[in-house]
Parts: structure tokens; C-alpha cells; sequence
């Protein structure tokens, strides 16, 4: 993912708190001189606090890692904030979501597949 996100000037790595979230940013923030945030709102089974905490980072530069029952109820909701998703979206396991803005509210995605082992 560090690669993948090059150039990106990403200002924060923010993870649940769960373990193997954390260790799966950590080379990402340690790539971008960065600190990973341990947070709550991304913890699994609370998919609303999640989602208000995308909401809040539209615009800003941010890589977050959470859980796969978040990740569908978060694209749900900016979908209907207007957000462009591809047809039939999917989060497998390792998988990437991108989310671009436009003057503060996210308008498009794209989904990156877990690498290979």
C-alpha cells in the first residue's frame, strides 16, 4: 500500500484499535514519516461513527484502516452523499478503497484489490 500511495502527501494514517488493523498501516505511516491514530470510530460495530469520521476528513489527505462490516455501510452512506461507485463494489479483505474529492465532498472511487501473496 506504501507505494500504491506515493505522492499522495498523506497527512495522517488513522486504524481501528484492533491489532492487525494497526500493523496493516504501520509500514504506510512509517513510509510517510507519520504516527498511526488508534481510533475508536473504526473499530468494528460502529459503522455511524465511522461514517462520520470519513465525513469530517473529505478533503484531507488520509489513510484509514478499518473492519470489513464498516467498509460497506461507510461506502453506502457517501453513496447516497453522491459518491460515484463502481458497479457491484466490493472490500475484500486487504483491499483499498480511494476516494477522491471535490470541494469538500467525496465524488469518486476506486477499488484496489489486496496484493497477491
Amino acid at each position: 500500500m506504501a507505494g500504491a500511495l506515493d505522492g499522495a502527501g498523506l497527512e495522517r494514517v488513522l486504524s481501528s484499535p484492533f491489532l492487525r488493523c494497526v500493523q496493516s498501516v504501520e509500514p504506510l505511516a512509517a513510509a510517510h514519516h507519520l504516527t498511526v491514530e488508534r481510533v475508536d470510530a473504526l473499530a468494528e460495530g460502529d459503522a455511524r461513527a465511522a461514517v462520520e469520521l470519513v465525513r469530517r476528513l473529505a478533503g484531507r489527505a488520509a489513510a484509514l484502516c478499518t473492519h470489513g462490516d464498516i467498509v460497506p455501510e461507510v461506502l453506502a452512506a457517501l453513496a447516497a452523499d453522491g459518491l460515484r461507485l463502481p458497479p457491484r463494489p466490493r472490500w475484500a479483505k486487504g483491499s483499498t478503497w480511494v476516494l477522491r474529492t471535490h470541494q469538500g465532498r467525496f465524488v469518486h472511487a476506486d477499488y484496489v484489490p489486496a496484493p497477491r501473496a
